[in-house]
């Protein structure tokens, strides 16, 4: 028996389960929601695998958020440190509607990217990645920050609620 394995509702997971213990002579198997190859699952995905788990709740990522906040190319030119430094210091500075000025990209340069991650008890945080060109080599983590509750919801208020994406993808969202 095949089963797609929802992974935010409960009545799914009840349902395999009881599945499972009652037919213990049945094979069953499955696929997992998020094994979607969207970029937005493909992000969650490799942020999950970043943060191993939650550091606010310190559990898993259901009812979990982020949001790409910024991207800035690295290169050695004097401009181009000179831009890492700025997008580094409006971070560390909450300046979070300069932060969210920060939109480069080049296929073939290594990136950091900064997401915001939004636990379900209520607190945001940030982490940084150096994502580099190279597909075949590993995004790493650089440096994460739970923002203070105040300075959390400056960050809520100048991202739409519309744009964040799940940590763990849904059949059907809730609105």
């Amino acid at each position: 028996m095949k089963v797609l394995i929802a992974d935010n509702e409960r009545y799914c997971r009840d349902f395999l389960q009881d599945l499972v213990e009652q037919n213990q002579n049945m094979q069953v198997s499955g696929i997992a929601v998020d094994a979607d190859g969207s970029p937005e699952c493909v992000i969650a995905r490799e942020l999950r695998y970043i943060l191993d788990g939650c550091p606010i709740c310190d559990g898993g990522f259901r009812s979990h958020t982020y949001f790409k906040l910024a991207t800035v190319v690295m290169n050695e030119e004097a401009d181009g440190v000179g831009r890492l430094a700025l997008f580094l210091q409006c971070i560390r500075d909450c300046r979070w509607r300069d932060v969210l000025g920060f939109r480069q990209w080049t296929a073939s340069a290594d990136t950091i990217v900064a997401f915001a991650f939004r636990c379900d008890k209520g607190r945001v945080g940030i982490v940084t990645v150096f994502s580099p060109a190279n597909s075949e080599a590993p995004d790493e983590p650089l440096h994460f920050t739970i923002l203070s509750v105040e300075e959390g919801k400056k960050l809520l208020a100048v991202i739409e609620p519309g744009h964040w994406m799940h940590l763990r993808p849904t059949l059907h969202p809730v609105h």
